[in-house]
């Protein structure tokens, strides 16, 4: 009841954020904008809104875990105040002479060891919360000592141990980028992740009467299908094929680009498109299945093109080499 007044603000300030028209990486950017990120951001995430709980993409830990490990590096509140409450527990451990401490040694402790003790009775909600806190965070120490950093406990350190832990990704680098343009990347990293809702998934759950691809109207509508084997989407690939100088695309395109041998600049470039890419077969998924029209290949390759050149002069520096230079050159990207 004594943060109804704080959490309604909250709520109204995530509401008036849903009134924009903001893609998914402008909703992420708020959401980082947030010191730590309530629960109800979740679903504002993905709808815009805390009101309508849209089925998310992607579970919440899963989401707050680093880019490195397939998430978007969000913070969680929660474990983040458990990490803030951690730094009472290195201070019952590692500062006897603290006022406070003496004060806890004098009133609950009463003698008996840190590492062993356990409330019983009627104790007060803080010192209960502190307990379990330190029961969660003592994998983190050895003998009295903090032995997952250097110079004592830390809110991150503290955080990083008390957060689901998940396996590191190997294209968290080709999706979070500079070369590659912020909304774009969100939807890079849903395609990576497979998380798309499409139509293969939509119709095991019975939302519709068969998969058959919205684009081409032949093939299941999967994550490869969608973005490779289509028809359509072939033809708009292409592009990547005649940056890349011809070459086959391989099946998983993000690792395909990262395994070339390419410069640094080229391999930017092709990261870009391959996410421009991505993002504009996924939004004319969309606009057929609700209009039911579609660009041509053609006009939505000059579309990524001239996405992808605008990006890359923003981006260009005067040390550019002659060869980098000739290059965009010849596939029309420098001007």
């Amino acid at each position: 009841m004594e943060c109804n007044m704080l959490v309604e603000k909250l709520i109204s300030r995530i509401r008036s954020f849903g009134t924009r028209k903001l893609s998914y990486s402008g909703r992420l950017v708020l959401v980082n904008s947030v010191p730590t990120t309530i629960y109800s951001y979740w679903n504002y995430l993905w709808d815009s809104s805390v009101d309508y709980l849209r089925v998310p993409r992607v579970s919440w830990a899963k989401i707050c875990s680093p880019k490195e490990d397939g998430g978007l590096g969000i913070r969680d509140s929660v474990l983040w105040n458990q990490a803030a409450i951690g730094k009472l527990v290195w201070w019952i451990y590692s500062s006897p002479d603290r006022l406070w401490v003496k004060w806890i040694n004098q009133v609950y402790l009463k003698g008996r060891q840190w590492d062993d003790y356990t409330p019983s009775g009627d104790l007060s909600w803080g010192w209960t919360s502190i307990c379990k806190v330190k029961v969660k965070l003592l994998p983190g120490y050895q003998n009295g000592q903090w032995v997952l950093g250097t110079h004592g406990y830390t809110l991150d350190s503290g955080y990083d141990l008390l957060r689901d832990k998940f396996q590191t990704v190997v294209w968290h680098k080709m999706v979070w980028n500079n070369w590659c343009i912020p909304k774009h990347q969100f939807i890079g990293w849903l395609v990576a992740r497979e998380a798309l809702m499409l139509k293969d998934k939509l119709f095991s759950l019975g939302h519709y009467s068969d998969d058959i691809c919205i684009l081409c109207g032949t093939g299941s509508e999967n994550h490869l299908h969608l973005f490779q084997a289509c028809p359509y989407s072939k033809r708009v690939l292409e592009l990547l094929a005649r940056l890349a100088g011809g070459a086959v695309l391989d099946s998983n395109l993000l690792m395909w680009v990262e395994a070339g041998h390419f410069s640094h600049l080229k391999k930017g470039v092709l990261l870009c498109a391959t996410l421009a890419t991505f993002y504009h077969l996924w939004m004319q998924r969309n606009r057929s299945r609700i209009e039911g029209s579609l660009l041509r290949p053609e006009l939505l390759r000059d579309l990524i093109t001239k996405e992808v050149k605008i990006r890359v002069h923003s981006l260009l520096t005067p040390g550019i080499t002659a060869k980098d230079k000739n290059w965009l050159l010849s596939v029309s990207l420098f001007v």
